[in-house]
């Protein structure tokens, strides 16, 4: 026995391509009950019959209940129909999609169609998880290569940081953007603690770990060996984080969606603290990307917003939807961008950005460096209101300029998706 639903798509007249699409769906009334342990979904475009990949993800494990996803290829294609069923993929052969690798080293590879495009690594050797390297559509890595001794060897491919997290008002946060010094209390490390699920399938990989915010244990003579350190004040645990990374199968562009979750393990957080007299500037992201040497501009890449601004002058510190960072992946070869976008529900959107010429590429919704630049001031999280800290953010790794990409049109599909209908 099989089951059928009708899905009517609504573009409102725009042109979408290859375009991720997820909808809510309870399955429980289409899904009999034996088949409830071994059922497969097949959907179809109803003008063509062509199959289009999905792929179901419950929202835990055994529901029902849950997200429905694929790649919608065109605008063309307005009705789908889904058919739920034993064996209703049966004869066709589902493309490898997005397969994910723990490899046993603290570092889960992801792969897209056979494809390497990236690396978690979680190994608390460093000072927080991060994506390296990051393989572009023309299979060379966008990001900076590691490991590096030139400027900033803090920023790491692509991660989660921030320069100033407080637990006490009045007071100078803890610095978890730099590398900082062992046995130094000022500074604190994001800490892996374990992951809450691991999916792949044909339309997506995704990784959902959970993190701590720790403040440095306080050392009495600090020394790289570790059987000889003396604490002399442990460390405080300031927040933890649920981090959810999904990789579309969009080949050979790539679409990274990171969504970061925090919430105060103290009564009460202060992200980017007001401290009278502060001598620290406020080098906040959350997100943090260093893009490849080759891309830099200082090397002949450009950076481009989506107000229309050019080069790190006008881009720098500004608000803006989205960025794009583009140049040769290597000395001569080809252009790839690396366009980033602040979701519409984010806090103090559209944001401000730290991008700079030497290669830092950081979303920021702090910034207040400059004089002429608006102090957005603090963030306070109350642990006794539930507050968060929830930010989702695209990273959108396409050939060529901005405009050769369609990153706007890109930020337009991901900020306003096209309309699903139930039928």
């Amino acid at each position: 026995m099989t089951s059928r639903i009708s899905l009517q798509v609504d573009f409102e007249g725009r042109k979408f391509y290859l375009t991720p699409i997820s909808i809510e769906i309870d399955l429980k009334e289409y899904v009999k009950r034996g088949d409830r342990e071994d059922f497969e979904i097949k959907m179809v475009d109803e003008a063509t019959g062509r199959i289009i990949p999905c792929q179901f993800s419950p929202s835990e494990n055994g529901s029902l209940n849950g997200n429905l996803s694929w790649i919608h290829p065109s605008y063309a294609h307005e009705k789908l129909e889904v058919i739920i069923g034993r064996d209703v993929l049966k004869g066709y052969n589902l493309p490898e999609g997005v397969k994910i690798w723990d490899r046993g080293d603290h570092q889960l590879e992801v792969f897209v169609n056979g494809v390497h495009v990236t690396n978690y690594i979680y190994n608390d050797a460093y000072e927080r998880p991060f994506l390296y390297p990051v393989i572009g559509p023309d299979g060379i890595n966008v990001v900076r290569h590691i490991p590096n001794f030139g400027d900033h060897p803090h920023q790491k491919g692509i991660n989660i940081a921030l320069g100033d997290v407080s637990g006490k008002r009045g007071e100078t946060g803890i610095n978890f953007w730099a590398l900082g010094d062992i046995g130094d209390p000022r500074h604190g490390r994001v800490i892996h603690q374990r992951f809450r699920k691991i999916e792949d399938g044909p339309v997506f990989g995704l990784i959902e770990a959970e993190n701590i915010w720790k403040q440095n244990d306080e050392l009495e003579e600090p020394t790289y060996n570790r059987s000889k350190w003396k604490i002399k004040s442990k460390g405080q645990i300031l927040m933890k984080e649920r981090r959810t990374i999904t990789v579309w199968n969009v080949s050979p562009m790539r679409i990274i969606d990171i969504h970061t979750v925090m919430e105060p393990i103290t009564d009460e957080i202060i992200l980017s603290a007001d401290v009278e007299g502060k001598e620290m500037a406020k080098e906040n992201g959350p997100l943090v990307i260093r893009v490849a040497d080759s891309m830099r501009e200082i090397s002949g890449g450009r950076i481009v917003n989506s107000e229309g601004k050019m080069t790190e002058k006008e881009c720098w510190g500004r608000p803006a939807r989205w960025v794009d960072y583009y140049g040769p992946v290597k000395k001569g070869g080809p252009i790839n961008g690396i366009a980033t976008m602040d979701h519409p529900e984010n806090i103090r959107h559209p944001t401000g950005w730290h991008v700079r010429g030497y290669g830092l590429f950081a979303a920021n919704p702090f910034y207040d460096k400059k004089p002429e630049w608006p102090d957005q001031g603090p963030i306070y999280l109350s642990k006794a209101r539930g507050d968060r800290f929830d930010m989702r953010y695209r990273i959108y790794i396409h050939r060529g300029d901005p405009w050769q990409g369609r990153v706007e049109e890109r930020w337009r599909e991901w900020a306003n998706p096209p309309q699903v209908e139930i039928q």
